[in-house]
């Protein structure tokens, strides 16, 4: 019996897990095609071949997760989400490649943790029946620098990670409507990130 309870609690959670994964790459999908008009990308290629240059915006879905790659001018760097998980709980990683040479992660990283911790009792809109919980009860960050994780490397791209635990409290309200997570994951997880990389980036860039 408790077998049988087991293993049908861990195909709920198996469900729930490909649901949410399912979330992080439409996200990705939806952020494609909202800026796609701007950019040389694979379908316009394929709709008219004597279109020149190389594919300006790319998205991969893949092992290593969801990702869109910005290769325009001076633009050159790739966003990502990916679900990770352990016997323990589902995470949430949200990552930004950098490229920018002398790029100022201590600012980044002082930028992102002031934010969460301003934001501690912000509450979502998009879920109902989470309406009341703030998001930080909800995708908790791990304390001090465990929550940031900045990987460099001499010849690609760093890789910026910020990661989130998922609490297994709320995890079949978050999985009950797509739309809905896709919205918090959004506005938590991947706003922020995009925001404060975004004023770090010019800010290099103007100096």
């Amino acid at each position: 019996m408790i077998q049988k309870e087991v293993e049908s609690s861990s195909k709920e959670r198996d469900k729930i897990a490909n649901l949410i994964d399912s979330a992080l790459a439409r996200i990705i999908d939806d952020w494609y095609f909202s800026v796609s008009d701007y950019y040389v990308t694979r379908e316009k290629k394929e709709k008219n071949p004597s279109l020149a240059g190389e594919e300006e915006l790319k998205r991969f879905h893949d092992e290593k997760g969801h990702r869109i790659k910005f290769a325009k001018a001076e633009l050159d760097f790739t966003y990502g989400l990916r679900l990770r998980s352990d016997e323990a709980a589902l995470y949430i990683e949200a990552s930004v490649n950098n490229k920018v040479e002398a790029f100022n992660y201590n600012l980044l990283s002082a930028k992102l943790q002031s934010y969460y911790r301003s934001s501690r009792q912000l509450t979502n809109s998009n879920i109902k029946a989470l309406a009341q919980v703030p998001y930080s009860s909800i995708f908790i960050i791990p304390p001090g620098d465990k929550s940031i994780d900045i990987e460099r490397h001499q010849e690609r791209a760093d890789i910026i990670r910020l990661n989130f635990k998922i609490n297994e409290f709320y995890l079949k309200q978050l999985a009950a409507n797509e739309r809905e997570l896709m919205a918090m994951i959004q506005d938590y997880c991947v706003a922020p990130l995009r925001k404060l990389y975004a004023e770090v980036y010019r800010r290099g860039k103007q100096r």
